[in-house]
Formats: C-alpha cells, structure tokens, sequence
C-alpha cells in the first residue's frame, strides 16, 4: 500500500489495520558512468515493493510512505549530479518524518536505507526519537550491509556502484543502466581519511568496486532473498 496514492480517509481508515511504516531512504548521486542518480533510492524503494507484497500474501498489509530521495554524502560530492545533505540537517529532517509517523499511531518505523552515508545520522535520528516515544520502534535496514553474506553467495564482490548494486538495477531499471561503461576497481584505505576531495581517491569515476560482471539475474536474486529475509523478520518468523 502506497501512502501517497491513498486520500487522507483512505490513510484514517488503513491505521486502524496496519502498525508498521516502511520508509524507503536514499540520495541522489553520483554511481560511475554507467548507474542512474538516484541508484540508491530505487534499491530500497524496490525492496520495500517486494517486502510488501510479501508480508501481503501472509496476510498482513505494511505502508510504504514516500522516499526519502537526498541524503548525506559528503565523499561523493565531487562529482557532478551528487546533492549532499549535511548530516545534522539530514539528521533532524528524518527524525521529525519519524516522529509524525509515530503520532499518526504506527508501532513499527522501518528505514530501509539504500546509502552508506545515511548511517550514522540515521541511528542518530531513531535514537532520539525512541527516547521521545518509548513505546516506538525504529528499524534501520542497510541492505547491502545486513545482508553481505547472502550477496556475496551470489555476486563475488560488492561496493559502491559494483557487481552487487549494478546488478540490482539491472533487475529493476535496466534502461537506465550503460554496461558499455561499467568499469571500475576496488580501493581502500586502512583508515577512514576525511578530505574534501577523498571521493576521487576511493572511488574514481564513482565507482569503488568492478561492476563488469553485473547481471540482471544476480540482481533478481539478491532483491529475491533479502526481501524474503525482510518479509520474516516483520512476520516475526525469524
């Protein structure tokens, strides 16, 4: 179920059957030559469809409200296209959406997070707010983190804009994708260097990881067994 396709009776009367809110969260920015902007919002965005429809078929319906599209991502931000939110902005911003949800009633706040950046000021924000309402919950899902051992049993790597996440748009938007341009490496560093221009470092082009092994059926399966994982979990048969 779709908030924002719902009228304000229709969302009155779905309250009365439903205490659990699926927020997909996201940025807009750059993922190499060959991925979409907004990579990072249709990942969660997807996976909160599937949830859905999966929780649905067990007889229990969910609210996907609308995304969260700009987030915080200072490392990327110097490539064109990428709209960092600073993190204390970001922060509070996401706190007073989660907030209004738990006065509408919902028990159960999911973020299902599709950004690296997003973390820390997403725990933040759930913090404070648990500490507003105790009788709220906050899920925090990072998907590509939560669940690494899942995807690195279908793809042999993972990063930003790699074979993982290439392969998860290739599953959901693949006209989006320019495979002809799929290319990178994977860099590290032994500690976490902050500099204005580190992202041209770790991630040249946008890319920290090489994606030139992406699949479309790669991608089906791991949106597949995380949204099953997922699904479960707010069944709580896992």
């Amino acid at each position: 179920m779709r908030m924002e396709e719902l009228t304000w009776p229709d969302f009155e009367e779905a309250k009365k059957s439903i205490d659990t809110v699926l927020i997909p969260v996201g940025s807009v920015e750059a993922h190499g030559r060959h991925l979409p902007l907004g990579t990072d919002v249709f990942a969660p965005l997807e996976l909160c469809r599937r949830v859905e429809k999966r929780v649905r078929n067990a007889g229990k319906d969910v609210l996907i409200a609308p995304p969260i599209w700009y987030g915080h991502t200072f490392v990327l931000n110097v490539y064109p296209g990428t709209i960092d939110v600073r993190a204390d902005a970001f922060k509070a911003y996401v706190r007073e959406v989660i907030s209004e949800f738990v006065e509408e009633g919902f028990k159960r706040v999911v973020l299902m997070n599709g950004h690296g950046g997003n973390v820390y000021p997403l725990v933040e924000a759930a913090e404070e707010v648990a500490e507003s309402y105790p009788n709220a919950e906050i899920w925090l899902i990072n998907w590509w983190i939560d669940f690494r051992e899942d995807i690195l049993s279908i793809c042999s790597s993972q990063g930003h804009a790699g074979q993982d996440e290439t392969s998860v748009i290739l599953a959901i938007r693949p006209e989006l994708v320019k495979m002809d341009k799929a290319v990178g490496e994977k860099r590290t560093s032994r500690v976490r260097v902050i500099r204005k221009d580190i992202g041209r470092e770790l991630f040249p082009d946008g890319v920290n990881d090489d994606p030139g092994s992406a699949t479309r059926e790669n991608g089906e399966a791991i949106l597949g067994v995380i949204s099953e994982k997922i699904a479960r979990l707010l069944l709580g048969e896992d």
